[in-house]
């Protein structure tokens, strides 16, 4: 559905979209030729010169631009065209603010899991996210990619980022990643079923102090919550496309 996303051109909105597609424009090409007939005069200049950067740079798989310029509630959208390469990641901290407070950066990337765990192998995390132009996270907007982005400041990192709690929301599903796993009926192992992000600092705190179990639980705690994005990305996707005219 990214191809047929217009509200991140001027002026236009989720109002005016629908209208654009009920009216048969239904991707950028077509809005530049035909776009004329169903938007403001003064608007048609503005709105084809993006439209057309647009293609432009989806043809140049500039996927950092359309985050960019993409509104947070319609980014789920680019699944369609990139969901066979998404990555899903989380991470853990040791309750500190920063970027050196990642303990775990944990990754999904539809087939297998990649456990990347601070003063061991947390740097190889930056060439798996750069390798995948689809990143999709819950709640990572506010808290897991701005202290990826710090810590990994010089990256090569080409992608848009789906923040799943935006669909999520938008299909009435409310609250935190384990309360909505409930709901949809997504279940999880019992030796991880109760643990949170504040269990997750306590078990560092026990790896740290010696604990080889303790980083066991970690790790298959934050396992669970990478491949338990995918079925969501999924189910949000479905539902809020078969409700798009």
């Amino acid at each position: 559905m990214l191809q047929q996303t217009f509200c991140h051109l001027p002026g236009i909105g989720t109002t005016t979209e629908r209208r654009l597609w009920r009216e048969g424009i239904r991707d950028w090409p077509t809005l530049i030729t035909e776009g004329h007939r169903l938007l403001h005069a003064g608007r048609v200049d503005a709105v084809c010169r993006v439209a057309e950067e647009t293609i432009a740079r989806f043809e140049r798989r500039d996927w950092t631009w359309f985050d960019a310029t993409l509104p947070s509630a319609v980014k789920w959208r680019a699944f369609g065209e990139l969901g066979q390469h998404a990555l899903y990641v989380d991470i853990e901290t040791d309750g500190g603010f920063g970027a050196e407070a990642i303990t775990v950066i944990g990754a999904f990337d539809g087939v297998a899991t990649h456990m990347f765990v601070a003063d061991r192998n947390l740097e190889a995390a930056r060439e798996l996210i750069e390798a995948h132009p689809l990143v999709v996270t819950f709640n990572g907007q506010a808290f897991d990619m701005p202290l990826i982005h710090e810590r990994f400041r010089h990256n090569l990192f080409n992608h848009i980022h789906v923040d799943l709690r935006f669909p999520l929301r938008k299909l009435g599903l409310h609250g935190g990643l384990k309360l909505i796993e409930q709901i949809v009926g997504l279940e999880r192992a019992l030796q991880t079923q109760g643990l949170d992000g504040w269990a997750a600092v306590r078990l560092w705190q026990e790896w740290q102090a010696g604990s080889a179990a303790a980083l066991d639980l970690l790790l298959a705690y934050n396992r669970e919550d990478v491949v338990n994005l995918a079925p969501l990305m999924r189910l949000a996707f479905d539902r809020l496309k078969s409700s798009s005219p």
